[in-house]
């Protein structure tokens, strides 16, 4: 194949971009396994859990795509480069995205086979994840106020709805995490 028609990795063409459609197929699939498992009742509380888990995950993917609508933003490119902490929280996010999400469709392959499965995490498990995106959080907004404070007002309006994508993303972040670290029944 020549050069021209060779695909090109995330990397080389837009690493968020490719990271974000990856995310993107993950909660698709996710929601289409999980209507292939039969109304049984034998499933029917594991699959409304699951369900909850997969309604907090699409949560999360919209509000990704609301910060990521702000990448051509002059201003917020710093943001973005992949050394700063904006980006250490996007990469963490997208891995633990596809962690969760391989787990959701495990358990929901399961239930369609009607095989037993384990439709709770572990509170240690998710309280480790949430600490480090605890640490990931403030660490971005940080580097948040340093460039604000390097551009001034060059776009207020602009910054604000950065703010507010950038809220509701860690909003979404920590909502996944507590749907995860429910007890059965409640």
């Amino acid at each position: 194949m020549d050069e021209a028609g060779r695909r090109k990795t995330s990397v080389e063409t837009d690493f968020w971009a490719g990271l974000f459609l990856d995310l993107t197929l993950r909660v698709e699939w996710v929601a289409q396994t999980l209507d292939s498992v039969p109304h049984g009742e034998a499933s029917a509380a594991a699959l409304v859990r699951l369900r909850s888990y997969a309604r907090a995950l699409e949560e999360l993917h919209r509000a990704i795509e609301h910060v990521h609508a702000h990448r051509a933003q002059p201003y917020l490119k710093p943001l973005f480069s992949l050394e700063g902490p904006l980006a250490g929280y996007l990469s963490r996010l997208f891995a633990w995205c596809d962690e969760v999400g391989a787990d959701f469709e495990r358990m929901a392959i399961s239930l369609r086979r009607r095989e037993p499965t384990m439709i709770v995490f572990s509170h240690k498990a998710v309280n480790g994840s949430y600490a480090q995106f605890d640490e990931l959080i403030s660490a971005m907004r940080r580097a948040d106020e340093i460039a604000r404070e390097l551009h001034g007002d060059e776009d207020a309006a602009g910054w604000r709805r950065f703010d507010e994508h950038l809220e509701e993303l860690i909003w979404a972040t920590e909502w996944l995490h507590m749907t995860l670290a429910r007890r059965p029944g409640e």
